[in-house]
């Protein structure tokens, strides 16, 4: 019989190797990236918005897994719920059942979204649950099309990616699905010109982009909702990013007052402790799709609705309700935006403050950043080099760890745990600003020399100390 596993030991041992095992047996060219950048460090303790590596260093995480973790590392609630839930190994995937957590999830769900989707398919992941709203909406309307923004991130799975808005990531791996275009982000002449032909399904819509943090103006949400309807188009609201009360409210979309035929959320739905998406549908386009008992499983996952994943995505609700986070999103996020711009207004590299609640982007004006980019044939390569200069100086400068993104030009990004506290917002906005002039007054060169260091450091094999 096999003996107990020593996870303590087994993670110990991981650690020791996890150098030389990712770049043979993972992936060496984001290895590369992380040691040239200097994140190649341990991480050996996350608690709440806390990150410590192997020297002891703290760090605040607002990256947070890219915004899954809007609960923070190790919630006690979450950890004893999962906990219990694994002592009671309640019968997982018997498949022809009524599985009991994931009805009491969807319950809990659709009450905390409210709208008229109230059916709720659950996913193993975001992109999953795209793919599965582009089914849906595909077999209510009988139209192949699919759109989406210019710039917007959906996933990078085929559908997906079909409808992502970021050339970079689509590059190369064409062709991609027939019917799926993209519309320039906030172009309402160019969206009703796409629907005029009445052949597209559905539009694909971030209420805050993922890449650039742009929100439309207020009210044409609500324009671009009109539209749709107006052309039998069908309204898909990706808040795998925005939703879990992220922005201040549970759906982003309810800022607005827009109600979707469809909502898609994943990352924070169950805290970040297990991988669950889920597709939020109104009740006759699911009808569509299941449509008698014999098409009952047309579209279904070996892995959906496991109990660990509704286990964690009930008690995060609750964690979410009782905590009233998304009302403190809204309040410190506010503050959050409000300071930024205050601190930032005399950096001439800052051009922008924008994002809503704890997803905040401080767009960055290269042209006024020293650097290499109007040396010809360096150009290309040193624009985003520039925004994660920015990051580097964040982790090093002030242990902050956070993302630039690169959707057409860099972006300092910050989506923390729903759980930071006003300490937290006064840190973040103290070390962006000190950041940012680091920037302006010439300090991408010295981040340049310290990938050149780091080049010759992991050259040489040498540890990070």
């Amino acid at each position: 019989m096999a003996e107990r596993i020593d996870v303590a030991a087994l993670l110990a041992n991981a650690r020791t190797g996890a150098r030389d095992s990712h770049f043979a047996h993972m992936n060496p060219a984001f290895a590369k990236l992380v040691e040239l950048i200097g994140f190649d460090r341990t991480y050996v303790r996350g608690e709440g918005q806390y990150l410590w590596d192997a020297q002891g260093r703290r760090v605040l995480d607002c990256l947070a897994g890219y915004g899954a973790l809007a609960l923070g590392r190790a919630h006690p609630v979450v950890t004893d719920a999962l906990v219990q839930c694994l002592t009671l190994a309640p019968p997982a995937w018997v498949r022809w059942e009524l599985n009991p957590l994931a009805a009491e999830a969807a319950r809990r769900l659709t009450l905390q979204c409210g709208g008229v989707a109230d059916r709720v398919f659950f996913t193993n992941s975001g992109t999953e649950a795209i793919e599965a709203a582009m089914k849906f909406a595909r077999q209510h309307t009988g139209r192949p099309g699919l759109l989406a923004w210019s710039d917007s991130f959906h996933g990078l799975t085929y559908g997906a990616l079909s409808i992502n808005g970021n050339e970079d990531l689509r590059r190369g791996f064409g062709p991609l699905l027939p019917g799926a275009a993209i519309v320039e982000f906030g172009d309402l002449a160019a969206l009703e010109r796409a629907l005029s032909g009445r052949d597209v399904a559905a539009l694909v819509v971030e209420p805050v982009q993922g890449k650039t943090l742009r929100t439309l103006a207020p009210g044409v949400l609500q324009e671009v909702h009109a539209l749709c309807k107006r052309y039998g188009t069908l309204v898909i609201a990706d808040e795998i990013q925005t939703g879990c009360g992220r922005t201040g409210a549970f759906l982003a979309v309810h800022h607005d007052g827009v109600e979707p035929d469809m909502v898609v959320l994943a990352k924070a739905l169950s805290g970040g402790f297990v991988p669950v998406g889920a597709v939020l549908v109104r009740s006759d386009i699911w009808d569509s799709t299941y449509s008698s008992m014999d098409r009952s499983v047309v579209h279904s996952s070996t892995f959906h609705e496991g109990p660990l994943a509704m286990v964690a995505l009930l008690a995060t609700l609750e964690v979410m309700e009782q905590d009233h986070l998304a009302a403190r999103a809204a309040d410190l996020g506010e503050s959050l935006i409000r300071q930024l711009r205050a601190e930032c207004a005399d950096i001439a590299c800052v051009r922008e403050i924008r994002g809503k609640g704890f997803m905040v982007g401080v767009d960055l004006d290269t042209s006024r950043i020293p650097s290499f980019a109007k040396i010809p044939m360096l150009g290309r390569i040193t624009e985003p080099m520039i925004g994660q200069a920015g990051i580097m100086q964040l982790l090093d400068g002030h242990s902050i760890l956070a993302q630039t993104t690169g959707a057409r030009r860099p972006l300092l990004k910050f989506v923390p745990p729903l759980i930071v506290n006003e300490g937290d917002v006064q840190a973040i906005v103290t070390a962006t600003a000190a950041s940012c002039r680091a920037l302006a007054s010439g300090r991408f060169y010295g981040a340049m020399g310290a990938v050149a260091s780091n080049m010759l450091r992991t050259g040489l094999g040498l540890s990070r100390v």
